[in-house]
């Protein structure tokens, strides 16, 4: 067998260059052996494994390929090269096909069950130019065929060939391995169009996204079809706009069908690949899930305003699929929300309304019901499969049984209300003017009916009526006059006295406001004080009627030389504000009233929150000989434990309780426990709302110091109040 010269026929491009160096130079890996070069750095080397039976043959071939670079190890047979391919790792295979004890195509064959031709590719050597046999060495696993006696440069040639392509494959496979990694580290979906053939790749992240099953099969835009019908026409134009080149990226949000026959809302992207500068032939991308941050509330992880208008047009679908169904919005907001975040800073705030989810959530049946935050201090809550609006009423009265129980807040207590507004769907159900029903109005009658339970002191829920409409119409007007009202002098006072019970004598006046509304005459103060409570008027409000109050009552003393004491109400926005001490210095000086004749009533909610500032501006304005009374006490939250502390000097119970006194035994005992446990605490009692004999001689005979109601007066004029200061009430 005759073997060329290792220089004979060498042209000096192989023989006098490095040839494995030069390709790899650079490479990120290899499976060969790292070299260290003398200033340190890694050179990556080939490794081959030469397999003949004849020594010569084998020296000769080391000596060329470790020459051109390569590491080159030897086996004499077929069973030794099968056994070092195994146990070592090499970079190719070059063997001869006549070896003894193992031929070289068995080894082929043998090494093919371990290795694919990526992994370890094999040239084949032989003397014969048998066509048959280079057919069999391609069918057993060989890469490539080389005929003895071995010409040098072309061994070389395709030694470096299978390099480039052995490289070529590893670095793609990388590539594959790395994009592969990231489509997995981000969770997105993959997907890739091939617009010539219409072939689509979609990637198994993708298909258990959407609920594909990974054996089927989608071509072209068929994909498009599990997008909600809804969002189709507007992924379809964002997508011809980028394929005809209008925009430099394709980019869209929609709603797709899950793996749970729901819809979950994805940020398809993608890019197109164009054959030309203008046609294009391929477009691939991404998908990704955005469900939790498009309709998730990041504060409470409730579903937002945008899933349960989703929720709601969804049931109301249902309602005209299936129309003896019924089902009911409840549409709630926070009383005073705006105070505590105001008062007690915004963290607070956050754990508060935290806190609000959770026990909403746990006042409704998850199977049937849907709550949602839709900003703010505004919740929402779909009821579905119930019978009646009675149903609905009860999954209020349930929220509203978890809400008035004090919020723990750090170490804070916070007792607030819930107003919530409910709209009830049902065959027939219309809107305004016999409007179709959609899911937008019956959130605008949920919101209506919610206003209207904030108007309300007995029950924290309306229900809709179509009235509430214009009643919320009238209310925005309503807002906006209110700013003119006191310019216009269009407000009053209007005064109603309190009588000591014992002694039947005047000893001072309740000031209530009043509004004389130029075209909807007299508004009581029940439509018009939630409003100002609202848009923030009532510290305004406010103002005006202690200064008017405290001038009027001031004058009544001077001119008749008696001790009349005034009570006024205070909002809870008042005294947020920081500003309200001064505020009542500045009065008391400039009408000239006694602080002591003067007593400032707030309510439960304000004590209870106990807040370091409201108690700090209580205690100073007791410091200044003003009395501080709690109105509709029995109606809020008041602690027992925490009441002997708080700065007050006058418990008013609340006319529900004495309306009902000579009916319920109930509510007359509750009447005696508050005289009992304010002359423990040394406080006085006004009893509110006496309207008849009766219940005047019970809270006698109770020993209640005083009291209030349209038995005595209803409040009446300034210059009404000042003939009833020196009225015996013995003589009614």
């Amino acid at each position: 067998m005759s073997f060329p010269s290792t220089t004979t026929g060498l042209s000096p491009q192989w023989g006098d260059q490095n040839i494995v160096s030069g390709i790899l130079d650079g490479a990120a890996a290899c499976d060969g052996v790292n070299q260290i070069h003398v200033d340190g750095t890694a050179k990556l080397v080939f490794r081959i494994l030469v397999a003949d039976d004849e020594k010569v043959t084998r020296m000769k071939l080391r000596h060329l390929l470790e020459k051109a670079g390569f590491e080159v190890c030897t086996a004499e047979n077929g069973r030794e090269a099968f056994e070092m391919a195994r146990s070592q790792e090499f970079d190719l295979l070059l063997t001869d096909v006549n070896m003894p004890v193992i031929d070289g195509l068995t080894v082929v064959r043998f090494v093919r069950q371990i290795y694919d031709s990526a992994e370890l590719p094999v040239i084949v050597m032989t003397a014969s130019d048998d066509r048959e046999q280079a057919l069999a060495a391609f069918s057993a696993g060989a890469n490539d065929y080389i005929r003895k006696p071995i010409d040098n440069e072309i061994l070389l040639a395709r030694l470096q060939n299978q390099v480039l392509i052995k490289e070529t494959q590893k670095a793609l496979k990388e590539s594959e391995e790395r994009y592969s990694l990231a489509a997995q580290g981000t969770n997105d979906g993959i997907w890739d169009w091939n617009l010539i053939t219409n072939e689509l790749y979609l990637s198994p992240r993708w298909r258990q996204m959407v609920g594909v099953d990974p054996s089927a099969t989608l071509v072209g835009n068929e994909w498009l079809d599990l997008v909600h019908f809804e969002d189709r026409e507007r992924i379809v134009s964002v997508l011809e706009a980028h394929l005809c080149g209008d925009t430099d990226h394709f980019e869209t949000e929609v709603r797709m069908r899950d793996n749970r026959h729901g819809y979950r809302w994805m940020l398809c992207r993608g890019l197109a690949v164009r054959c030309d500068k203008s046609i294009p032939c391929r477009i691939a991308g991404s998908l990704t899930d955005i469900t939790t941050g498009k309709v998730a509330d990041a504060l409470t992880g409730l579903p937002n305003r945008l899933l349960f208008q989703d929720r709601v047009e969804r049931a109301v679908e249902q309602l005209r699929r299936k129309p003896d169904r019924y089902f009911a919005v409840i549409y709630m907001d926070v009383d005073d929300f705006k105070l505590i975040n105001d008062h007690m800073g915004h963290r607070v705030g956050d754990e508060f309304l935290m806190a609000v989810a959770k026990r909403i959530e746990k006042a409704i049946r998850a199977a049937d019901s849907f709550v949602a935050r839709l900003g703010g201090d505004e919740f929402a809550v779909v009821v579905e499969g119930i019978e009646s609006a009675e149903d609905a009423i009860t999954v209020a009265k349930r929220i509203h049984a978890r809400m008035n129980v004090p919020f723990r807040v750090g170490d804070r207590e916070i007792l607030t209300r819930a107003s919530m507004g409910i709209a009830v769907a049902s065959k027939g159900t219309t809107g305004v003017d016999d409007l179709p029903l959609t899911a937008e109005l019956l959130v605008s009658q949920a919101d209506a009916a919610m206003y209207c339970a904030k108007k309300q002191t007995d029950s924290p829920y309306c229900v809709f009526e179509p009235q509430m409409l214009d009643d919320s119409a009238m209310a925005l007007e309503m807002g906006h006059e209110l700013k003119m009202a006191i310019e216009r002098d269009e407000l009053s006072v209007h005064y109603q006295p309190i009588v000591d019970i014992e002694k039947s004598t005047t000893v001072g006046f309740e000031a209530l406001m009043r509004w004389d509304h130029p075209v909807h005459g007299s508004i009581p103060p029940n439509r018009f004080i939630p409003i100002a409570e609202s848009n923030g008027l009532i510290v305004e409000i406010g103002e005006w009627i202690l200064r008017q109050s405290c001038m009027q009552v001031a004058g009544w003393i001077r001119e008749l030389h008696v001790d009349v004491m005034v009570s006024v109400n205070v909002s809870i926005r008042q005294i947020a504000k920081g500003e309200f001490f001064p505020i009542v210095e500045k009065v008391l000086a400039e009408t000239g009233l006694p602080a002591h004749l003067l007593r400032l009533e707030v309510t439960e909610t304000v004590l209870i929150q106990n807040t370091e500032e409201t108690m700090k501006l209580l205690l100073a304005l007791r410091e200044l000989g003003i009395k501080i009374g709690i109105d509709d006490f029995g109606t809020g939250y008041s602690s027992l434990a925490y009441l002997h502390k708080m700065p007050v000097d006058v418990l008013k119970v609340d006319r529900s309780f004495v309306a009902s006194m000579t009916e319920s035994e109930k509510h007359q005992a509750i009447v005696q426990t508050i005289i009992t446990l304010a002359e423990s605490l040394k406080l006085q009692v006004v009893a509110e709302g006496i309207e008849t004999a009766e219940q005047l001689m019970m809270l006698r005979h109770m020993s209640c110091a005083m009291g209030q109601g349209f038995f005595f007066a209803k409040p009446c004029s300034a210059e009404q109040a000042k003939g009833l200061i020196s009225k015996d009430w013995l003589d009614q």
